[in-house]
């Protein structure tokens, strides 16, 4: 008996360090916080560029009241809806975005279709659940509604239109960049005149600049007869470049002609 009870209290001894040392909690690791918007990686491409809204639903949007939005990397998204200012909060998680409670001023809109759009555009904004960039360089959310928009081009640098001159080949007209197989272009030269390949029939005139701001002559073209789709593709593209009304060279080296039917080109 004096030799049994030694015994049995080391194996108690041992079972109870055993249990205590089963019992500790092992660490664990904090939850990995909710990526926040940034600069750098696919964020990088939607934030900090202001943004054009040139559709919401499928439908345009007001040439002269398009809403904007400039995803900043403190987390808040900032615009106009057409009429008034606006801001509010915004997450991203991977493709995924959640943007909360918007705050606007609460001008009256002159325009009843301006005041229609904004309303369209803050209840898509305000549902959008995922983010992508095509491969035209549109952004485009998709959620309640999907919001389509371009863009906006930094101004041009002092230096004026020196890099305007050259000829381009035209990449985009409005939301499309189908252009029948054809090839439609613009060419400035540096004495202010102007020229191109409208689709079917070549023109000609003259342009100034005032900083951003870009003017076009009425354009003289060449008489030919032109079968469609070469005379659509020269209809439509002829009136884009009569509502122009500014220029810009975007980050990738594109130019961009703003007005009704913006204009989008590439080096030739």
């Amino acid at each position: 008996m004096s030799i049994r009870r030694p015994l049995i209290g080391l194996i108690l001894s041992a079972l109870v360090v055993s249990a205590c040392a089963s019992s500790t909690p092992s660490p664990t690791r904090s939850a990995a916080a909710s990526p926040s918007p940034d600069s750098s990686g696919a964020a990088g491409s939607l934030v900090g560029p202001t943004w054009v809204v040139s559709t919401i639903g499928g439908s345009d949007t007001v040439a002269t009241a398009r809403p904007t939005m400039t995803f900043g990397a403190d987390g808040q998204v900032t615009g106009t809806g057409g009429c008034n200012s606006y801001g509010g909060p915004y997450r991203l998680d991977g493709a995924a975005i959640d943007v909360g409670d918007l705050a606007s001023t609460m001008m009256l809109c002159q325009d009843q279709s301006i005041g229609t759009q904004e309303t369209a555009f803050f209840a898509a904004l305000g549902g959008a659940q995922t983010w992508r960039i095509d491969e035209a360089g549109n952004l485009l959310l998709n959620g309640v509604s999907e919001i389509v928009a371009t863009q906006r081009p930094a101004e041009p640098s002092a230096s004026g239109a020196a890099a305007l001159v050259g000829s381009w080949n035209l990449t985009q007209m409005g939301p499309t960049a189908d252009f029948a197989h054809l090839q439609p272009t613009i060419e400035f030269t540096a004495d202010g005149g102007v020229s191109g390949f409208a689709g079917c029939n070549t023109f000609t005139g003259s342009y100034t600049t005032d900083g951003s701001t870009l003017t076009l002559t009425p354009l003289a073209t060449t008489k030919m007869a032109c079968q469609r789709p070469g005379s659509a593709v020269e209809s439509d593209y002829l009136g884009a470049l009569s509502g122009v009304t500014g220029w810009a060279i975007q980050p990738d080296g594109r130019l961009f002609l703003d007005g009704a039917i913006p204009l989008q080109y590439a080096r030739g």
